[in-house]
């Protein structure tokens, strides 16, 4: 298969990150970032690969089939339109867009893919997790727990667009055909008045009850959902990838028998490859940019209640 000619917009930790992989699976072509000190350590690493500051000269100059774009999201939008309107496919990385009207406009490009960076679809945890639902019968809850570090203040949003969001599209993946009816929470906001840091949401599926609970202020890491069914649970760990069942055997009498299956995995995909490559060169896209305005317009219910 021909590997495809792709550029990375956006230096950062984790444009870094997209930079590496868009390397080792594809032929890059250009790194562009408005921060020199970003970039310039990048053209002693990737040896040919062309470095720019400006977005346009990047499209003026290279020839490419595949952007993404890595920046924070109040600018993505801007970005992305001049990549669609040279007719270029699109990774943008979650949230896609600050506001709802930003992101919808980019349905009118049909001729070319735009997919949201949703990565944790890409976690192998989620493979096994749905690989496994039929055992737990009718899902009655699922609870989403999702701690983070650092906040992003410069990207002028809270937690709930930054973490929540992550757990809002996975839930829905999971419900299948069951989609969010409503959705609510209550956000704190600890160290200013317009961002929530904190956040505990609630989703309706009309069938099941999804709770999400996200804070970007503990100092750990924390990455695990709960799938609760009418004949037993899931859990899984998206940081071990661990992945654990439980189901009843004999519940009756004083001393009700579980049973418990756990999953580890014998080796660690990476998730924003998997992604990557999808993005790229699958012919289905796993997730689509339909998935990322319903993401973005649950979210936004929720930072607006």
């Amino acid at each position: 298969m021909k590997k495809k000619r792709t550029a990375v917009v956006g230096a950062g930790w984790f444009g870094r990150a997209h930079i590496r992989n868009f390397h080792n699976l594809s032929e890059l072509v250009g790194i562009c970032d408005t921060n020199e000190t970003k970039i310039e350590p990048l053209a002693k690493q990737y040896d040919g690969v062309n470095i720019y500051t400006s977005v346009d000269e990047l499209i003026k100059n290279e020839s490419i089939d595949a952007v993404s774009i890595v920046t924070p999201p109040k600018y993505i939008p801007e970005i992305a339109k001049k990549f669609a309107d040279a007719g270029i496919d699109i990774l943008m990385e979650k949230p896609m867009a600050l506001k709802l009207a930003d992101l919808t406009s980019f349905k009118d490009y049909d001729n070319i893919r735009i997919m949201p960076g949703f990565i944790e679809l890409f976690n192998p945890v989620v493979d096994k997790l749905l690989n496994h639902l039929d055992e737990i019968g009718e899902i009655i809850s699922i609870a989403s727990k999702r701690i983070g570090l650092y906040p992003k203040r410069d990207w002028d949003m809270g937690v709930i667009l930054d973490l929540s969001i992550h757990d809002i599209y996975l839930q829905e993946k999971i419900m299948g055909k069951h989609k969010i009816v409503n959705a609510f929470g209550i956000k704190k906001c600890y160290k200013d008045s317009i961002h929530a840091d904190a956040a505990f949401i609630i989703l309706d599926f009309g069938t099941a009850i999804g709770q999400i609970e996200s804070n970007w202020l503990t100092p750990s890491k924390f990455r695990r959902i709960y799938v609760n069914g009418e004949f037993g649970g899931i859990s899984a760990d998206f940081i071990t990838q661990q992945v654990n069942i439980r189901t009843g055997i004999d519940l009756q009498g004083e001393h009700p028998i579980t049973k418990d299956i756990s999953y580890t995995p014998l080796r660690s995909d990476e998730p924003l490859k998997r992604e990557i490559n999808n993005f790229l060169y699958d012919k289905e896209q796993y997730v689509t940019l339909d998935d990322g305005i319903r993401a973005l317009d649950i979210a936004l219910k929720v930072v607006n209640s």
